[in-house]
């Protein structure tokens, strides 16, 4: 029997807000709401960059290095053992359960999700993820770890190893487990190709390998049944959950589940539940059955889009209790399972950024909880030219400062902390059910709609993404807005046209990027999202650790802005953004994973293979084409509804010897921006037109408010003339703008809940043309053996963008331009501090 069990927002704030009255401190303003404020600590929590508000429930007890992915307690209780796999060194961390310190932290080559006791506790085993990136970190295969345990220690290095004998560069491990009463151990390859995958069998005992069970793509997480019988495993990218006999070692059964299945955890009655991230649901399966029982919703709201990312789950047996970590909801769900076939959501709690891991201990009455993105507290202590920069050599960039977090809470009175922790998750969203349809209201008249569907004046938008800059990287030279010019490089004698354009229509000083690289700022550029796989993968690829391809597993449920306008019936295009060299190796084509874009690429716009003023060339090309059909019945003839476009050359070459400066680069991407308005502007289109640019991420470039905040411009004949919008937006609030003025809804509840640029549009069209103005330097300036960091950048790949170590580049950049002795400033951080365990247990025990 499939059941859907959701809870209501409106039945949660009626039966909760009476209880919750007097018992939370009330929070500083309304999230959601327009608001001048930049991202800040507030009392008891953070306000995000990306308007959502954290004020976690439990204790922070300790920051680790970032992406935690798992946490187990081990069989005797005393210690919670920690995995992390992202961007910095990899590795454990042991705390202790009694006194909630961080007593141990084991550096690995790699690591990735896997953590397995074994039967008699003596042994843990750690998967060693993929250690094949560009970094070929030791040029070995990453194996299993063995740990050996005694008295509360791990020992300090692996005792020894299970290791596979293919090639090391089609392994990527991630779940393992231990089968008793054969001594077997089963680990998922979750493979490094878009294909299936495996599951391998080692002999723990000799360490050899007994078989390999093929199973579907990205194999994630292995559960055995409670007599051993059978195995589960999620496959990540396949909406699948394998059931493996484990007496012939082969699959029986294929079970249909969500999507981006990840965690799982068996309850004491055999009842195995599946968190499926990327559409917010928890599957559950009869184990002797082998059948789907029941699909749990893990959102705020009955109608929530994808968003709410499930990928941690915790089983509290004794009280019937289910813990969902909802990753992008900064919460957990609480559900109660104690009748069979039909659980209930009672109630959620918050939590810090990214709740990625999840572990009870002490009888079940302590939650330990692992944030991916931490607390928002990483003071930048060990910025570049501090003397207390670390063996990184002061890297700390938004890939460095953010790191994970563990929280204790104490859920022994759950019943009666839950209604007041449900309120304070409800508070802190902004995402709610009504905007689906309609938007939060605006404060004063504009074209911009606040509802979903209604025509507008703007019949074409042109959305332009760029890459990796910082707001006062290039404009905080702007005087009257919020910028800071010491940290200007590329300022208005080398972006002319963008100063231009930012003073004759609004200045954006308060826009922030919801990714933190190119992998994921661009799905959050086009889709308001990024998956869980997403989250996972950018991390260690980014640091040369690990490398894989992007799988299924990678795409958001809910497409991109295309297949929202294909749906409208919209016509589209695509210059450069998810398009890639056709396989004839002659011109561009759809990327792998954006279907819907097949048919609607610019061939011949090759992005980073020509400069910007040549990739605007070809789009201005057909612009003309477009000009000259502007009356024709035929949609497919006029200017495309929607307009997507990279324009990458801002990302720049450092000062590789032979290539253009990165002042050249960057102005030549200015004059390319420049061009593209001045056609447009001067085009009969230009009344029906609105142009976005913003860029992809603020990857690693310093600015003195925040490392996400960015360069944005907005355009149109609608859009107000000489005005600084201090509005905090964020990529979602661009997204969903071009959503409202094109009549079609959200994709995630990131969009829904996002401020929509309302304060930048007005009521009346003011149709005068912007001319492009020529470029003040030389664009065809190239650097020169023995320039600053000449060889350093000479060894960085430019093949695609965020190849090349950012923060290394953004440094040579820095330091070409400002002097070779002259510090890059750090990217900004702020922090909430951290609670002194010794104090927390004193307060838990009055």
């Amino acid at each position: 029997m499939l059941r859907i069990t959701r809870l209501s927002l409106a039945l949660l704030s009626a039966s909760f807000s009476l209880m919750a009255i007097g018992q939370t401190a009330p929070a500083p303003g309304s999230i959601g709401e327009a608001t001048r404020q930049t991202p800040q600590y507030i009392p008891g929590g953070f306000n995000l960059p990306n308007g959502w508000r954290i004020t976690p429930a439990g204790k922070a007890i300790a920051t680790i290095e970032d992406l935690v992915l798992n946490t187990v307690i081990s069989p005797d209780g005393k210690i919670m053992v920690a995995s992390h796999s992202g961007y910095l060194p990899h590795g454990i961390d042991v705390i202790d359960v009694k006194t909630r310190k961080l007593v141990q932290e084991i550096p690995l080559k790699t690591t990735w999700l896997g953590l397995a006791w074994s039967p008699d506790g003596h042994t843990l085993y750690v998967s060693g993820g993929n250690a094949t990136g560009a970094k070929n970190i030791a040029r070995t295969m990453a194996p299993i770890y063995e740990f050996t345990y005694r008295n509360g220690r791990l020992s300090d290095t692996p005792t020894n190893s299970l290791v596979e004998t293919i090639d090391p560069k089609d392994v990527w491990w991630a779940g393992v487990v231990y089968l008793p009463n054969k001594h077997l151990i089963y680990a998922a390859n979750r493979g490094t190709g878009l294909g299936p995958s495996n599951v391998v069998v080692f002999d723990a005992k000799t360490r050899k390998i007994v078989t390999r069970i093929p199973v579907e793509i990205n194999p994630y997480s292995t559960v055995l049944s409670r007599d051993g019988r059978r195995l589960f495993v999620s496959n990540w990218s396949s909406e699948s959950v394998s059931v493996i006999d484990t007496e012939t070692n082969r699959v029986i059964r294929t079970l249909h589940v969500g999507m981006n299945p990840n965690d799982m955890k068996l309850s004491a009655d055999g009842r195995l539940f599946v968190a499926c991230s990327n559409d917010n649901t928890i599957h559950v399966i009869d184990t002797n059955k082998l059948e789907v029982v029941e699909r749990l919703s893990t959102t705020l709201t009955p109608f929530a889009p994808e968003g709410s990312t499930p990928d941690a789950i915790e089983i509290d047996n004794q009280r019937k209790l289910l813990y969902v970590a909802n990753a992008d909801n900064n919460s957990i769900t609480v559900i109660r399972i104690a009748v069979r076939d039909h659980s209930a959501v009672i109630g959620f709690i918050p939590t810090g950024w990214y709740p990625s891991a999840l572990a009870l201990a002490e009888n079940n009455n302590t939650l330990f909880i692992g944030n991916a993105k931490g607390e928002e507290g990483h003071p930048d202590l060990k910025s570049v030219g501090s003397p207390l920069a670390s063996k990184w050599n002061g890297d700390e960039t938004v890939k460095t400062l953010q790191k994970s977090s563990i929280e204790v809470l104490p859920v022994a009175n759950l019943r009666q902390n839950l209604p007041k922790w449900t309120h304070e998750v409800i508070e802190n969203t902004p995402y709610n059910d009504s905007l689906l349809s309609e938007a939060r209201p605006p404060k004063e008249p504009t074209i911009l709609p606040r509802e979903v569907g209604v025509a507008t004046p703007i019949q074409h938008v042109i959305y332009i993404i760029k890459e990796n800059r910082t707001y006062d990287q290039v404009f905080g030279d702007i005087k009257g807005a919020n910028g800071d010019p010491r940290l200007t490089i590329f300022g208005e004698q080398v972006t002319p046209n963008q100063h231009a354009l930012a003073r004759q229509y609004v200045t954006l000083d308060n826009l922030y990027c919801d990714g933190e690289v190119s992998v994921d700022g661009h799905s959050w550029s086009d889709s308001a999202y990024a998956t869980d796989f997403n989250e996972r993968y950018w991390p260690p690829t980014y640091a040369g650790r690990s490398d894989a391809e992007r799988s299924r597993a990678y795409v958001p449920s809910a497409g991109h802005l295309w297949d929202l306008a294909a749906r409208k019936g919209l016509t589209y295009r695509s210059y450069g953004e998810y398009a890639i060299r056709a396989s004839t190796g002659e011109g561009m084509d759809a990327a792998p994973g954006s279907g819907g874009l097949v048919g609607h690429v610019a061939a011949n716009y090759l992005g980073g293979r020509q400069r910007d003023t040549a990739n605007v060339g070809v789009f201005l090309k057909e612009f003309h084409e477009y000009e000259s059909h502007f009356d024709s019945p035929n949609a497919n003839l006029r200017l495309p509804n929607f307009v997507i476009m990279s324009l990458p050359e801002d990302h720049t070459r450092g000062t590789a010897p032979g290539a253009f400066t990165p002042q050249a680069m960057v102005a030549n991407n200015d004059y390319a921006i420049g061009q593209l308005v001045d056609a447009v502007s001067h085009s009969r289109y230009w009344s029906s037109t609105a142009i976005f640019i913003i860029e992809d991420d603020g990857q690693d470039g310093p600015d003195h408010v925040d490392a996400r905040r960015t360069v944005g411009l907005v355009l149109s004949p609608y859009v107000k003339r000489g005005v600084i919008d201090s509005t905090l937006y964020s990529t979602s609030s661009m997204v969903r703008s071009i959503e409202l003025l094109l009549g079609m809804p959200p994709m995630s509840q990131y969009d829904a809940a996002a401020m929509p640029m309302y304060a930048s549009f007005g009521t009346e069209a003011q149709v005068a043309p912007f001319d492009a103005i020529p470029p003040k330097i030389d664009v065809n300036a190239k650097n020169k053996k023995g320039d600053y960091g000449s060889e350093e950048s000479k060894k960085m790949d430019f093949s695609d963008v965020d190849r090349a170590p950012m923060h290394a580049l953004n440094e040579v950049i820095w330091k070409s331009i400002k002097g070779a002795d002259s510090p890059m400033p750090p990217p900004v951080h702020r922090f909430r501090p951290l609670i002194d365990a010794g104090d927390m247990i004193t307060k838990d025990n009055d």
